[in-house]
Protein backbone atom coordinates (compact mmCIF):
# COMPACT_ATOMS: atom_id res chain seq x y z
CA UNK A 1 0.00 0.00 0.00
CA UNK A 2 1.34 3.43 -0.65
CA UNK A 3 2.39 5.64 1.72
CA UNK A 4 0.81 9.27 2.80
CA UNK A 5 4.17 10.76 1.25
CA UNK A 6 3.80 9.48 -2.23
CA UNK A 7 0.00 9.86 -2.53
CA UNK A 8 0.58 13.57 -1.42
CA UNK A 9 3.84 13.73 -3.81
CA UNK A 10 1.43 12.43 -7.01
CA UNK A 11 -1.42 14.65 -6.03
CA UNK A 12 0.53 17.48 -6.01
CA UNK A 13 2.39 16.17 -9.32
CA UNK A 14 -1.10 16.36 -11.00
CA UNK A 15 -2.22 19.47 -9.80
CA UNK A 16 1.02 21.36 -11.29
CA UNK A 17 0.77 19.29 -14.46
CA UNK A 18 -2.87 20.20 -14.52
CA UNK A 19 -2.20 24.42 -13.93
CA UNK A 20 0.13 24.24 -16.68
CA UNK A 21 -1.73 22.69 -18.94
CA UNK A 22 -4.90 24.68 -17.76
CA UNK A 23 -3.23 27.84 -18.96
CA UNK A 24 -2.57 26.81 -22.89
CA UNK A 25 -4.34 29.69 -24.76
CA UNK A 26 -6.20 28.09 -27.27
CA UNK A 27 -6.25 30.39 -30.25
CA UNK A 28 -2.08 30.41 -29.82
CA UNK A 29 -2.36 26.92 -30.00
CA UNK A 30 -4.40 26.31 -33.34
CA UNK A 31 -2.15 28.51 -34.70
CA UNK A 32 0.92 26.99 -34.06
CA UNK A 33 -0.47 23.64 -34.95
CA UNK A 34 -0.76 25.28 -38.19
CA UNK A 35 2.73 25.83 -38.70
CA UNK A 36 4.13 23.14 -40.31
CA UNK A 37 7.77 24.48 -40.43
CA UNK A 38 7.88 24.33 -36.66
CA UNK A 39 5.98 20.72 -36.77
CA UNK A 40 8.18 19.16 -38.99
CA UNK A 41 11.33 20.55 -36.88
CA UNK A 42 9.97 19.17 -33.50
CA UNK A 43 9.35 15.35 -35.12
CA UNK A 44 12.69 15.86 -36.64
CA UNK A 45 14.73 16.54 -33.67
CA UNK A 46 13.03 14.36 -31.22
CA UNK A 47 12.54 11.35 -33.13
CA UNK A 48 15.22 11.46 -35.27
CA UNK A 49 18.34 13.71 -34.33
CA UNK A 50 18.00 13.23 -30.19
CA UNK A 51 18.09 9.42 -30.39
CA UNK A 52 20.94 9.39 -32.80
CA UNK A 53 22.64 11.43 -30.53
CA UNK A 54 22.35 9.24 -27.45
CA UNK A 55 23.55 6.30 -29.64
CA UNK A 56 26.72 8.36 -30.63
CA UNK A 57 27.17 9.66 -27.02
CA UNK A 58 27.02 6.24 -25.61
CA UNK A 59 29.33 4.72 -28.42
CA UNK A 60 32.00 7.91 -28.00
CA UNK A 61 32.11 7.77 -24.22
CA UNK A 62 31.70 3.62 -23.71
CA UNK A 63 29.32 4.34 -20.67
CA UNK A 64 29.03 0.90 -18.64
CA UNK A 65 25.39 -1.06 -19.89
CA UNK A 66 23.03 0.63 -17.02
CA UNK A 67 24.27 3.69 -17.71
CA UNK A 68 24.29 3.45 -21.83
CA UNK A 69 20.66 1.62 -21.38
CA UNK A 70 19.46 4.47 -19.52
CA UNK A 71 20.50 7.24 -21.39
CA UNK A 72 19.83 5.42 -24.78
CA UNK A 73 15.71 4.84 -23.02
CA UNK A 74 16.16 8.40 -22.34
CA UNK A 75 16.72 9.78 -25.66
CA UNK A 76 14.70 7.55 -27.89
CA UNK A 77 11.20 7.83 -25.65
CA UNK A 78 11.17 12.13 -25.04
CA UNK A 79 7.80 11.61 -24.08
CA UNK A 80 8.16 9.74 -21.12
CA UNK A 81 6.90 10.65 -17.40
CA UNK A 82 9.39 13.72 -16.81
CA UNK A 83 8.71 14.97 -20.04
CA UNK A 84 5.83 17.57 -18.56
CA UNK A 85 8.67 19.28 -16.53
Amino acid sequence: MPSMQEVGSNFILFFLVFGISATVDMDKLRKQMGNRYALLTGVTLQFLILPFVGFMVVRLFQFEPPIGITLLVVTSSPGGSYSNW
